[in-house]
């Protein structure tokens, strides 16, 4: 018996969604984003957009994947099982958002890419309100 109220399952196809997943927020950014790409680097940025987006894409793929799983193979219904997993999402994605924010290196990370889209919308304010 573990800590937890059910044991999570992983499975192969929960990693493959996730890193697919992930890796397409980073190419959207990535593509659609070259203002705040050139001001951070382009590696900084693939990085910094990177460590945002886990938290939600983890918590919805892998958390709480698993732990519908695990609900499932402990004879729960669907239903049930569903309810129940939300709660392990929310609570992963709050507790990995505070970590990302708040935690040295990745609050630097998500400080920069902050930064690079507050410098990128007052340059558009401003040529808006023709100040520039």
């Amino acid at each position: 018996m573990s800590a937890f109220a059910v044991d999570p399952v992983f499975t192969p196809l929960q990693w493959i969604a996730f890193s697919g997943f992930l890796l397409t927020a980073v190419l959207v950014q990535f593509a659609f984003s070259p203002k705040r790409r050139a001001i951070i680097g382009r590696a900084k940025f693939a990085l910094a957009s990177a460590v945002v987006a886990t938290p939600g894409i983890a918590g919805v793929t892998l958390v709480r994947g698993a732990y519908r799983a695990g609900y499932l193979e402990e004879g729960r219904g669907f239903l049930e099982a569903n309810l129940r997993s939300i709660v392990w999402m929310s609570g992963f994605i709050f507790l990995s958002q505070l970590a990302v924010r708040f935690v040295p290196p990745m609050s630097w990370l998500s400080r920069d890419l902050a930064h690079a889209g507050k410098a990128v919308w007052s340059a558009r304010l401003n040529r808006w309100m023709g100040r520039a």
